[in-house]
Order: structure tokens, then C-alpha cells, then sequence
């Protein structure tokens, strides 16, 4: 059992743990376990989430130019649709509503404003003030937890470089203090169908499922790329 203390993402000149198509793969199953620090709010996909890391350091943006394949080293499932790797396991015992606030300085704009100014719009356009609620989230134990078959050294080598997960990450959301990677036995069907219930978003004739939660969802990353979404099975 090995752990890795977490650092924020930089881009490197190097590019550790990235396991390119033609480089032969020591693929194993594993777990892998985020010891958080405070709260969160949202959990990513494994595979998503190593994929940033990976794209980060060779300078891909997303929206600038044509989507490129990003290698990440978890291995594919028979199709080559998607990665043999989970989607986040955690339970929370503790929670909090939290706002983000914005209020137009109306008070410094009637003072510094032109003397022509009437009137000053508050609910649309640069000078729109809001209040968004948020949920921050207390994970039992602390812990986020994923599985997958992989490269155990080189996804070790890629988490070094997160620090942190789910939104809010700008100021301060989602810490993670430590990574642990380690070996784990399989069950039937790991790591994508446990019980009869998805694990991750998967194909709805996914064999194993049991009267699965159906929604509409990507089935690999970029998860935000909404054109590709079809019906999946989905953790319920």
C-alpha cells in the first residue's frame, strides 16, 4: 500500500505517467482513495479526471481548435467505448447551503456615473446582481473512492498533480489531502456493475444490470460535451 500527498495541477515539461497507445501497459485492479480536507461539492469521473490532468500537460484547451484523443492509463473495455473504471463512490453525513453572492456597487456607481445616467439595469448585462445557492458536501470518512484496472504506477504518477475535485475548486472547495492507490480483488463484474447496479454510466444492455436507473448521459469523457449523450444505465 502506497499514498501520494497531493499537489495543485501545473503544466510540466515532462509528462509523467502518461501512457501512450504503443507503450506496453501493466494493467491491474485497483482502488483509489481521495482523503479530503473539508468539504466538496461534486465528485468527477475517474477517467475524466485523469484525462484533464493528461491534457493539461500538453496544452490542450477545451473549445480552442478540433478535439484530440487524450490516452490515459486505465484500460477500455472490449468496444473501446469507454474505460474499465468506476464512477465516484462516496457518502456524505454532513452538509451545508452556502450562496455566491454579487451585488452591484450601486451606491459608488450614482457617485462616479455621468451625470446622463437614469438608471442602472440590476437583473441582466455586466451590472446583474445575484445569489446562487450552493451545496457543499461532508464525505463519510473523508473519503472518495474509485476502482478500475489500470497501470498502478503511472495513475499514482498522474494524481500527484491533482490537489483538488468537483466545483468551486477557486477558492478552496474540494482539498484533497492524500491519494492512495492500491491493488484490490475483483468481483464479478468489476468495476463497472456491483449488485446488479452501474457503477458508471454504461451501455443500457450492459450485461450484469438489474433493473437499471435509465438517464441521458456521455459515456466517456469530455463529459461536458452534451451532443454525444444517449440513453445509459446510470448509478442510481
Amino acid at each position: 500500500m502506497r499514498e501520494v500527498q497531493a499537489r495543485a495541477v501545473d503544466t510540466a515539461d515532462d509528462m509523467p505517467g502518461v501512457c501512450r497507445e504503443e507503450e506496453r501497459r501493466t494493467a491491474r485492479p485497483l482502488r483509489i482513495v481521495a482523503h479530503m480536507r473539508g468539504p466538496v461539492t461534486g465528485a468527477p469521473m475517474l477517467d475524466g479526471l485523469l484525462a484533464a490532468v493528461v491534457a493539461q500537460q500538453r496544452g490542450l484547451v477545451a473549445g480552442f481548435g478540433p478535439l484530440e484523443h487524450v490516452d490515459i492509463p486505465i484500460e477500455w473495455e472490449p468496444g473501446t467505448r469507454f474505460h474499465l473504471a468506476s464512477g465516484p463512490l462516496v457518502a456524505y453525513d454532513g452538509h451545508e447551503h452556502r450562496w455566491v453572492n454579487r451585488k452591484f456597487p450601486l451606491g459608488e456607481a450614482q457617485m462616479l456615473g455621468d451625470t446622463k445616467l437614469k438608471r442602472v439595469h440590476l437583473g441582466a448585462g455586466p451590472t446583474k446582481s445575484y445569489r446562487i445557492p450552493h451545496e457543499a458536501k461532508f464525505c463519510m470518512g473523508d473519503q472518495i473512492a474509485w476502482y478500475c484496472v489500470g497501470d498502478e504506477e503511472a495513475i499514482r504518477s498522474l494524481l500527484v498533480f491533482v490537489g483538488y475535485l468537483g466545483r468551486r475548486r477557486a477558492v478552496g472547495r474540494g482539498a484533497v489531502e492524500r491519494w492512495l492507490v492500491e491493488p484490490t480483488e475483483p468481483w464479478g463484474g468489476f468495476p463497472l456493475v456491483q449488485d446488479g447496479k452501474a457503477l458508471r454510466p454504461l451501455p443500457v444492455d450492459w450485461p450484469g444490470l438489474v433493473e437499471p436507473t435509465m438517464a441521458m448521459h456521455t459515456l466517456t469523457y469530455p463529459y461536458w460535451e452534451h451532443t454525444r449523450e444517449e440513453l445509459c444505465a446510470v448509478p442510481g
